[in-house]
């Protein structure tokens, strides 16, 4: 009769997880990855601010660099800072205008820009190429190797500011814009734009003339609206916020009077004594002056 003692076993115990534990487990990997998201969120949100910045820094540069656009156009008969666009830094041809022809002396399928030639008459622009010896003329592209998309339609970005109402702002601007309703100040729909990292296209805006007097709007000069010219992102809200120019509502519609808030708020993207509330998430980058109170 073997002795109890003889007989040698293993006792194991496998514990399950409690419903506690797990679910004690569920909050705490919720929780790190809440942080983590949090962190990317950051990170990502850093990173297309960053991109912002440097895509707004190499427009002005292209623009007014010392091998930029205005520096190449200076002096040439026709040009006129004021009202350049944005695509016209991606143009591969030297024609530069405000509007657009199908046909005419130029090959089928070439894009032909016009310029206002005055008196509601708009005719072909095309700048002599560069000239080595004078240091002037068009060698663009000025912006080269870029993902480009296409300024949006009317019915696309209307509601987010990027076709402004004119009527009632009783605007002093080139014939264009009277004759060609669906055109913006911006661009026009599907010419070329580079768009920032939340898919909107930069805009270039120049203050229209009442934002510098309420005499004759005529007498300011281009060179003196573009003092104020600056680069715009519409930022993470993809809403264009900042103001070009501020209609004042207090005033009679048929009168180009505009009181020196509106013609400041206009001049300065928005700002008053310091405030740029009126700027929203905009991001704002003057091409050659201080981003200062008048």
């Amino acid at each position: 009769m073997r002795n109890s003692t003889d007989i040698k076993g293993t006792t194991g115990c496998s514990r399950g997880w409690t419903l506690c534990e797990l679910l004690a487990v569920v909050a705490i990997l919720s929780i790190v990855a809440t942080i983590a998201a949090t962190r990317l969120g950051g990170v990502m949100a850093r990173a297309r601010l960053s991109a912002a910045e440097s895509d707004m820094a190499a427009l002005r540069e292209a623009i007014a660099g010392e091998r930029g656009y205005l520096r190449d156009m200076e002096g040439i008969p026709g040009f006129a800072a004021s009202e350049i666009r944005i695509a016209n830094l991606f143009s591969p041809t030297n024609l530069y205008g405000i509007g657009a022809a199908s046909d005419g002396i130029y090959p089928r399928g070439v894009r032909v820009d016009l310029r206002d030639a005055g008196e509601g008459i708009a005719e072909p622009a095309a700048f002599t190429q560069w000239d080595e010896e004078r240091e002037r003329g068009w060698r663009g592209p000025y912006i080269r190797g870029a993902a480009l998309g296409a300024f949006p339609s009317r019915e696309q970005a209307r509601s987010r500011g990027f076709y402004p109402e004119l009527s009632g702002a009783n605007l002093y601007l080139a014939a264009h814009f009277s004759a060609h309703g669906e055109d913006s100040i911006y661009g026009i729909a599907g010419e070329c734009a580079l768009l920032d990292p939340w898919g909107n296209p930069y805009v270039l805006q120049v203050p229209p003339p009442q934002a510098f007097t309420n005499a004759d709007v005529r007498t300011v000069s281009p060179d003196a609206r573009f003092a104020y010219a600056r680069i715009v992102s519409a930022g993470e809200d993809g809403r264009l916020d900042t103001p070009c120019f501020a209609p004042n509502a207090t005033n009679d519609a048929s009168v180009s009077v505009w009181s020196e808030r509106t013609k400041r708020l206009s001049r300065q993207a928005g700002m008053i004594d310091g405030n740029i509330a009126a700027r929203g998430d905009d991001l704002v980058l003057f091409i050659s002056r201080n981003d200062i109170d008048d």
